[in-house]
């Protein structure tokens, strides 16, 4: 039988009051996970088990370590008094102000028990709150401490209180250099928190390591950057802070403390020292990294989005998206943007990615930026042109980083009616027809075509047809040239018809039966609808017009009559 000793913790009134004040500053009532873990780890455990098991209506939540455990001593002198630890003054542990033990009352137990032995002593505590306690000598020895929570609840508050555990303790413990396992006993399934010391996500980094310190960074991913400070790996304080512009970092180090609430990272000497490494590593090293991976993926996207490969696109693009406001803040600087701005980390359409330089003479060049979500034939066009046009996702914030002063959608700012493969019959008599009646009564146009409007994010597709300088060149999407009326001594433009568009089609089938009428309403359209006429001129276009309107049906009414004769 355990032999039974009877014990209380002693204290003022006062010193009680501050133990219960200590108990509530526990915001999180889980957070005694991270205190009892942290205690293991000091302990100098090689594993720790965090399991929780359900029992009448009661949850047991248990941590275990195989570390150092406690004797008759140390249980006396510093387990049960308050604010003392057998732990100051040395660098290798963790804890500090001797409280963690006490973050174990803050969910509001029904007991807490402990069980550890050392020196080839083995006890039992049970405390039935803050300020009493039984302890039991035990006739077995054990390995390391054992600390029970027990709570009543229902079975779905067990259920919550499994995947609240479970976050509580990836939380602050991912990164522990012990190896630390979570189980469930009812609901099963056992797996190992820890993680690697790193930035979520990947992507650019820097690694740093000396004695005691270990410091990674890398581009933020986020307009305010994110940062972690941990001690052997486990979490002081995590967030969101601009401490280093667009750089998120993450600092280990046995130098680091956390304050007495557990809230925040103590911002001493070493604390500054840390940071003065993170700074230097940012400006130094990140840089070249990170203008490395940009040029890799810019690379890589480009190739797929000139191949029309949209899923082989899709994860180049995130990452580039990611790295961006990473860039912008860099070439925010003048001295990097003389050193770099010739590394093509840029995203482009035509298969290529390009410059800074590169891009800012595109734009000099053009009178803007011009970018585009996917590669068009408008795309095509202005790159064989010689003017770049970006992948847009991000238009406006390359335009910012590289000076642009406009940034236009290319598919929006110009059209490209593409040749058609072959002509059906119908419609090449049609068009045939309607060239030689305008160059018999009018002679507006050069030539008279049909196109396809209906390419890749085309805005011209329920266009009927355009008039271009040459057929199938690339033209402004707003261009409104002069009506063909006032053309005098001007150089003749092509009409090009939408071949898929329905007004086309019925004239084109008209035609067979009446051709006069199908090339008279065809010729009708173009004169009437090809361009502004100035207000100046409006009585004389509609005297223009009429004349030709004339001309145009008599020769209609003609190729009709011989038609039937």
């Amino acid at each position: 039988m355990p032999v039974r000793e009877r014990d209380r913790t002693g204290g003022s009134i006062a010193a009680d009051d501050l133990v219960k004040e200590l108990v509530h500053q526990f915001s999180e009532p889980l957070a005694f996970y991270r205190e009892l873990i942290q205690n293991s780890i000091d302990a100098g455990a090689n594993r720790i088990d965090v399991t929780l098991e359900y029992k009448g209506g009661r949850a047991i939540m248990r941590v275990e370590d195989d570390g150092d455990g406690m004797n008759e001593k140390i249980i006396d002198n510093f387990l049960v008094v308050k604010f003392r630890s057998s732990k100051d003054g040395d660098l290798t542990k963790i804890g500090k102000f001797g409280i963690g033990f006490v973050s174990v009352f803050a969910p509001k137990p029904q007991l807490v028990r402990v069980y550890t032995a050392r020196d080839g002593e083995s006890w039992r505590l049970d405390f039935h709150s803050v300020k009493h306690f039984d302890k039991y000598k035990m006739p077995r020895p054990r390995d390391g401490t054992l600390i029970e929570v027990h709570k009543d609840m229902d079975e779905e508050q067990y259920r919550q209180l499994v995947v609240d555990s479970r976050s509580t303790v990836r939380y602050w413990c991912r990164h522990s250099e012990t190896k630390i396992v979570f189980r469930d006993l009812v609901g099963g399934g056992c797996e190992t928190i820890n993680e690697p010391f790193g930035l979520e996500g990947g992507g650019a980094t820097v690694s740093y390591e000396e004695e005691g310190t270990q410091i990674v960074l890398g581009p933020a991913w986020t307009p305010v950057p994110s940062y972690g400070f941990y001690n052997r790996g486990l979490t002081l304080k995590e967030g969101e802070e601009m401490l280093i512009p667009a750089v998120r970092f993450k600092v280990k180090s046995r130098f680091l403390e956390h304050t007495l609430t557990r809230d925040n990272v103590v911002r001493d000497e070493n604390f500054g020292k840390a940071m003065a490494l993170v700074k230097r590593l940012a400006q130094d090293e990140l840089p070249e990294r990170a203008l490395a991976e940009a040029r890799e993926i810019a690379g890589a996207l480009s190739k797929a989005l000139a191949d029309g490969d949209e899923h082989a696109a899709k994860p180049y693009a995130e990452a580039w998206g990611r790295l961006l406001p990473y860039l912008g803040t860099l070439f925010a600087r003048w001295q990097f943007f003389r050193d770099w701005n010739k590394v093509a980390i840029l995203p482009a359409l035509g298969g290529k990615a390009v410059s800074v330089v590169e891009a800012k003479a595109a734009a000099r060049e053009g009178g803007a930026l011009y970018v585009d979500a996917a590669r068009t034939p408008v795309s095509d066009a202005l790159d064989a042109s010689g003017r770049t046009v970006l992948y847009g996702l991000w238009g406006n914030e390359i335009a910012r980083m590289i000076g642009a002063k406009r940034c236009l959608s290319a598919r929006a700012e110009f059209v490209v009616p593409r040749p058609l493969e072959s002509v059906d019959a119908a419609l090449a008599a049609l068009l045939q027809r309607a060239a030689s009646v305008d160059s018999e009564s009018a002679y507006r146009y050069k030539s008279v075509v049909a196109g396809d409007f209906d390419y890749p994010g085309s805005p011209i597709a329920d266009r009927v047809f355009l008039i271009q300088d040459e057929p199938f060149s690339l033209s402004p999407a707003g261009e409104t040239p002069r009506s063909s009326f006032f053309w005098f001594g001007r150089k003749r433009r092509a009409a090009v018809l939408n071949a898929a568009h329905p007004f086309v089609r019925k004239l084109a089938a008209l035609h067979a039966e009446r051709p006069g009428m199908a090339v008279y309403l065809l010729l009708k359209a173009l004169h009437l609808h090809d361009g502004e006429v100035p207000v100046a001129q409006r009585k004389r276009f509609s005297a223009l017009a009429e004349k030709t309107e004339k001309a145009l049906l008599a020769t209609a009414l003609k190729l009709d009559s011989r038609r039937k004769a």
